[in-house]
């Protein structure tokens, strides 16, 4: 099991006009909530951003661990974390094509890096 402390929990009704859910689409729905996309979004933010890569531990007889990569100025993170927040949601498209941006509707097409450093219109 890959989520085996699992939990969920009830906040909000979208449906406020009939509220009452049919218990076996409510447990469907309970099933359905998970954790995946978010590690596996975090797991692509470490491997790609040399500054957020974990530790590596030494062969020493110490166990010391190596932070290579950390970053000496932690505001640098904020921004190394917004150029590729930016490049993920309106640069690279996935298989089918489209951005995360475009499939919510907030851009009509793909945004070449150019028209973000120089701000064309």
């Amino acid at each position: 099991m890959s989520e085996p402390d699992k939990a969920m929990c009830w906040l909000t009704d979208l449906r406020k006009e009939t509220p009452d859910y049919d218990p076996d689409h409510l447990a469907r729905l309970f099933l359905k909530a998970s954790l995946h996309s978010v590690d596996n979004f975090f797991q692509r933010v470490r491997r790609s951003v040399n500054l957020l890569e974990r530790p590596i531990h030494t062969a020493s007889k110490n166990r010391r661990t190596w932070y290579g990569y950390s970053p000496y100025n932690p505001v640098m993170v904020g921004k190394l974390l917004d150029i590729y927040r930016v490049m993920h949601n309106f640069v690279e498209a996935g298989k089918d094509g489209e951005t995360p941006a475009m499939r919510l509707g907030l851009a009509k097409g793909l945004i070449s890096p150019e028209d973000i450093i120089y701000f064309n219109n």
